[in-house]
Order: structure tokens, then sequence, then C-alpha cells
């Protein structure tokens, strides 16, 4: 029996051997696996400390001309980042911002950047050095916005602001109720040096950016933007470096370059930060708060379009703050491209003949010392397709370049970012004549062969008002009144048509009316009862576009595009249509799309039509446009602004049998003949031919049409009989 018990005994002392062997076995084996197959991986989940997601940049699309040729492009850049969860530090159960890493990360970046010649992000509106004080070109917006973000008095000094920096964020050390506010210690206890005070201001203004940014633990806000488009052999160096400053790191992103330069520079518009006080829009179509936006132009009315959708990526952090793992979430989408009407290279020839014209009028009075009249600051020319329009040109001079630093231009005398053709409002002259005629036509105030007796002075009101014609022209039709622009003719004819009505065909013929144009455009205004200055005189006054009509080129060249199409206005546009990302696909066209119509009768259009090819058929020399191989249409204009400034306009179609475009002109302070807009005609018709035989053709490059004239010495360019202006009639009396 005893042995019996032993042997059991044994046994079981022999399988728990076993059993304890091959727990062993399995516990080596899985050693093995854990330190030696799986070491790696389970070593980085042993470190993981975070998991986050960060936004990926879409590519914008691009804009491109009506023939392709683009006009912005997009190239790859490098930003110095950064990243909050690198930074932070846990006080209690919140996160927050290391103040002391984050302020020698600052340091020692700075230092680098100097070092390299790169530039960094700081808003902050104070003297880089004591005496402390704001700049003198900062605004008042901004100094409140500083105070604000501070939670300073509003009388608080630039000082003030700098105290409460470094205090806030721990850049020097202060005594408060006896402790130290860099580490909240007794103050005796701390030996913080701190930084000089050029380092302290430096690392100020970019711990201001960094409050304005939000630079915080929120979704959206965990990136900052410390410096922008540095150069890759900067790069280079800062990546062998990126440990030495804890929570920085480079990021490449698109950025958006403008291949355009100066022209249309005021249409494409450009790039920049979120506006101050918009962010919350922003916010809600998933935009970071450091997210670079169209600011003007299409670049801004297309935002939606071009920008794409972003792509998120997630990042795994170990508990130093490396990142050991990135996986893609989503992929980014990238924008889709702006097809333009407007055709790049009748654009750029349009601006060099405008500023060639505009510069050498200048000129010319500079050297005479007896002119007597103010050089011209100004003008524009506006070309749109009759039977779309589309916008084929739209050149407001002066101009400017897209590149060039618009914070300094935007603050400029005579700004050139104002741009005239759409923003400058004027009086259109006799240039406004055409609608008065096509309104009594149409409302049957007159027929075609309709006379009106003009014997130069309009006799209708009571004395003294005694409105004049630049000429006598006896008993004329409404062709003979658009050719020789009778005064008198259009008194009476849009006295009897009444302001209301008169103002109905101008806002159909586009004038103090919505053009549909995607950019930015004035409304402009027309002569109402309304007027502070209404007398029952003011409506033969604004019959020949003085008055208190204020209508701006934009809208000229849609009154000349409605006389095309018999009455039928198109709206106004720059899309042409939205292509794919790489251009090949059209996804969307734009309609052409009527905005009003009050069709002219055949009969009633062939008499307007007529009268205004005669006035085109008057042009003489340089500027005839007889042997152009079709009929032009055209009327001119010259109201007065002041009694010493006169402006000149000029609007018209082409071909006038079968329209293809419309066009207006306007001068500013013109000298009213050898200066004035009809003079331009010729150009812009030359050059449109020229654009339509070569599509995205650089025009520059092309032989001129025309022997060039002899040397100015011995040619002089013939000058045209002078043009009484159009006066500013005084008001009527009332009744």
């Amino acid at each position: 029996m005893a042995k019996e018990t032993e042997k059991i005994h044994t046994r079981r002392i022999v399988a728990l051997a076993l059993c304890c062997v091959v727990a062993f076995a399995l516990g080596v084996v899985r050693v093995f696996q854990y330190q030696v197959v799986n070491g790696e991986s389970f070593l980085a989940l042993a470190q993981r400390s975070t998991e986050t997601t960060v936004s990926v940049t879409a590519a914008r699309g691009e804009i491109v001309d009506r023939n392709g040729i683009p006009l912005t492009q997009n190239r790859a850049a490098f930003n110095l980042e950064f990243d909050y969860t690198r930074m932070k530090k846990k006080e209690g159960y919140k996160n927050v911002l290391d103040n002391n890493a984050a302020n020698e990360t600052i340091s020692r970046l700075i230092s680098v950047l100097e070092e390299l010649g790169e530039e960094w992000e700081d808003e902050l509106p104070i003297t880089a050095s004591a005496p402390y004080a704001f700049l003198p070109d900062a605004t008042q917006g901004e100094l409140e916005r500083l105070r604000n973000s501070l939670g300073v008095n509003s009388y608080a000094t630039a000082q003030d602001c700098l105290y409460w920096l470094y205090q806030e964020y721990g850049i020097q050390k202060y005594k408060v109720d006896g402790k130290c506010t860099h580490c909240g210690k007794a103050f005796e206890q701390c030996d913080y040096q701190g930084y000089t005070e050029e380092q302290s201001r430096k690392i100020a203004g970019v711990r201001y950016q960094m409050l304005l940014k939000e630079f915080s633990y929120t979704d959206g806000h965990t990136r900052f933007t410390f410096a922008e488009d540095i150069a890759p052999a900067s790069v280079a160096l800062i990546r062998e470096r990126i440990r030495e400053y804890p929570g920085a790191t480079v990021t490449e992103k698109p950025v958006r370059t403008y291949l355009s330069g100066d022209v249309a520079a005021s249409l494409i518009g450009y790039m920049g930060a979120i506006p101050a006080g918009t962010y919350d829009t922003y916010r809600e179509k998933g935009y970071p708060m450091n997210a670079v936006v169209g600011r003007a132009g299409i670049e801004l009315a297309m935002e939606d379009v071009l920008r794409g959708k972003e792509g998120t990526m997630g990042v795994i952090q170990n508990t130093r703050g490396e990142v050991i793992q990135t996986y893609e979430i989503e992929a980014p989408q990238p924008g889709k491209t702006v097809q333009l009407t407007l055709d790049y290279y009748f654009q750029k020839e349009l601006q060099r003949i405008l500023a060639e014209f505009v510069e050498s009028h200048n000129q010319k009075l500079e050297e005479d010392p007896n002119a007597d009249i103010l050089p011209s600051q100004s003008a524009s020319i506006v070309v749109l397709d009759v039977k779309t329009g589309g916008a084929l040109a739209i050149v407001s001079y002066p101009y400017y370049d897209i590149n060039d630093n618009l914070s300094l231009l935007m603050v400029a005398e005579n700004s050139p970012m104002f741009n005239r053709a759409l923003q400058g409002t004027y009086r259109p002259g006799s240039s406004f004549k055409p609608i008065v005629a096509a309104g009594a036509l149409t409302e049957g105030i007159l027929e075609p062969d309709s006379r009106v007796t003009c014997n130069r002075v309009y006799t209708f009101y009571p004395a003294p008002f005694r409105p004049s014609c630049l000429g006598f022209h006896g008993d004329i039709s409404v062709v003979r009144a658009l050719e020789v622009s009778c005064n008198v003719f259009f008194y009476d004819v849009g006295r009897r048509l009444t302001i209301e009505t008169m103002n109905e065909y101008a806002n159909n013929y586009g004038l103090g009316a919505e053009t549909g144009l995607e950019i930015p455009n004035a409304l402009g205004s027309l002569t109402t009862r309304e007027d502070e200055n209404w007398q029952e005189g003011n409506v033969v006054q604004q019959a020949i576009g003085q008055a208190n009509v204020a209508v701006t080129p934009l809208q000229m060249a849609c009154e000349a595009m409605t006389l095309a199409n018999q009455g039928c206005r198109y709206s106004a546009h720059l899309v042409d249509g939205i292509l794919s990302y790489d251009g090949q696909e059209v996804l969307e066209k734009t309609p052409t799309r009527i905005l009003s119509e009050k069709q002219l009768s055949e009969e009633d259009f062939t008499a307007i039509r007529e009268g205004m090819v005669r006035v085109a058929a008057n042009q003489y020399g340089a500027y005839r446009l007889d042997d152009l191989g079709y009929r032009v249409a055209m009327k001119t204009g010259t109201p007065e602004v002041t009694k010493v400034r006169i402006n000149s306009t000029t609007v018209g179609f082409a071909p006038a049998d079968d329209p293809e475009i419309a066009f207006s002109i306007l001068l500013e302070d013109t000298d009213n003949s050898t200066y004035t807009a009809k003079q331009l005609v010729r150009s812009i018709l030359k050059t449109w031919e020229k654009a339509k035989a070569n599509p995205g053709i650089d025009l520059s490059t092309l032989p001129p049409d025309e022997p060039e004239p002899p040397p100015e010495s011995t040619w002089t360019a013939p000058v045209s009989p002078p043009v009484p202006a159009e006066p500013i009639l005084p008001p009527a009396p009332e009744g």
C-alpha cells in the first residue's frame, strides 16, 4: 500500500514537472515573440502616449483664362509649425502649454532664423526696442484687438501690454504677493535669469501671435504656423537639428503663386489669413484657424470651388513626443479649376495700350508750361462678349502686380487696388443718349422718322432755365440726333419720357442695376424725385447723362451689350466654367442668363444703330474706323465733373451688323480734343481681331498690322476738332 502511494506521488511530481517544463517553454516562446519577433511594435505600444488626428491640406484649384492659360499655380512650400500636443504639460486634470519649453523653443528658433535670413510671424503692433511705443502705422482696430486680446484697459500703454505678455507667459519673472510669477515659488527661491530685453520682445511677439490664433489643445487649433515659406536650404538645417526645438515640426504645404503678375490682378484677387472676426463662419465649413483663404476677386468669390476638401491623418506619439506612426484616415480631395471668360493676352495688351495712352498724355502736360488742365489719374476699358455677357477684358488704370506688397498698396494715394472699371462711378454724358432713344421709340413717343426742332436753346421751361445745345441742328430725327449728339433733341424726348420711365429703361440696359458679375462691383445710381436736389429740370439733365447719374464703366459696357442684343441684357460674368483639378474635364458651364429685357423692334434698333454707326464713321486719321472691313456702332460722351474737370466716355459694339463684342471706355480729366476715349476704339478692335485669330498666343509676339508712324519729331497725330463739354445745367424752377 505504501509502495502504491509512493508511485502515485512520484507520478504526480513527474506530471507537475512536465507541466512546469511546458509552461516554461511556452513562456520562453512568448518572451521570444515579445522581445525578438514583435519587440519593436510592442515597445512602441508601451511608449505610446497620444494618438491625434491632423488635417492634410488639399491642393487648391487653379484659375485659367478662356484659352486655358494658367493665371495661378500651386508650388510646394515649407512651413515651420508648432504642435500643441508636443508642447503641453499636465496641470491637475488639464492640459496646458508648457511656457518654459515653448519660450525656449521660440528663442532658439528665432536665433536660427535670424542667422539664415528667414522671417517669422509677428503682428504685435509695438516697437522692437525700448522705449516701447505703439507702431506709428498701427490702426485703431489693431490696438483695440491687442488690448482686448490681453484683457487690459483701453488706455493701456505699449509698455503695459508687454508687461502683461512677459508675466502671463513666464518670459520674465516678477514678484507678486511674495511669489515668483515665473514658477510660483517664493520669489527668493527662483534663480530664473530670463531672457535679454531684445529676446523677450521677440518671444512676446510670437506668443501674441499664438494668442491670436488660439493655439490650444482644441481641435483645429493644435497647430500654429511660426514661419512660412522657408528656403529649402534652411529647412535642411532645421530638420537636422529638430530635436533641439521640442514641439517644432517642418511641414510641406502648397502655396499660391500668381503667374499673371500685373495682368487682371484685381480680378483674380489674392489670398491671406482668415479675416479677424470671421472665423466662426469659416469654422462651420471645417477651416482650421490658421487656414489661408481667398480675400478678394475670384479667389474669394470661388473659394468653395477652389478650396477642395482637406484630408485627415492619424499621428501616434510616444511619451517623449516623438512620432512613431502615421496613417491616412481620409485622403485630401484637390479643389476644382476655375476657367474664366477673360482672355489673358487680350487683357494684357489692352493694359499696355491704355497705360501708354494715359502716360503719353500726362507726359505732354508736364512738358507744356502753358497746360492748364489736370493730369489724368485713371482710366478704364471693359469688353464683353455680346452673345454671352462674358467679360473678355476689364482694365483699370493704374494697375498693380499681385506679387507686390499689397498692404502698402491698400493705403497708397490713388490706390491701384481700387478697380475703377467695377467700383468707380461716373456720369456717362452723351453715351447715355441711346438709352433715351430706345425708351422713347419703344414707348411710342418717337418714330424713327419723327423730328424735333433744335434752335440751340431749349425753351420749354420758364426763364431763366435755358439749357442749350452744342450746335444749331434744325429739324432732326433720332438718327441725326445721335450722330451730332443734339442736346435739345434729347432734352425734349427725355422730358416726354419722364424720369420714372427713363430710369426703367436705364435699369434694363444695366445702369444703376445689378450686373451679375461674380466679384464686387458698384450698383451706381440714377436721378429720382426723392433726391435732395430734385427739380423738374433734372429730367432733361439726366437725358444727356448728367444730373445725379453715377454708373460704372462695367455698367456702360452692359448698356452697349444690351443695345447690340436689341434690348436683351445678359448677366455679365467672369467665370466661364468649372473644370476638374487637372483641367481635363468640364464639370460645369456658366449658362447665359437674361437679367432683363425690353425688346427693340428691328426698325427701332436699326435707327439707333445707324446713328451710332455715323458717330464711328466720323473718326479720321490714325483713329479711323472705316477701313476695318466691318462697321462699328458707338456713342461718345464728354461729361463735366466740375467747371475745370471733364471726363470722356465711349460705348459701342462691333461688328455693327452682327455684334460680337461690346465695349466701354472712360478717361478721367481729359482735354476733350487730343485725349479722348474715342481715340482708343481702333486699338481695341484691332487687338480683339488679333486675339480672336490667335487664341492663347501672346499678342506682343505677333507682327504689327500696319507700319509704325515716323518718329514723333517728324510726325504729329491728327487732332480731332475740340468738342465743348456737356454742361451741368442749372436746375429748373419748381413746376
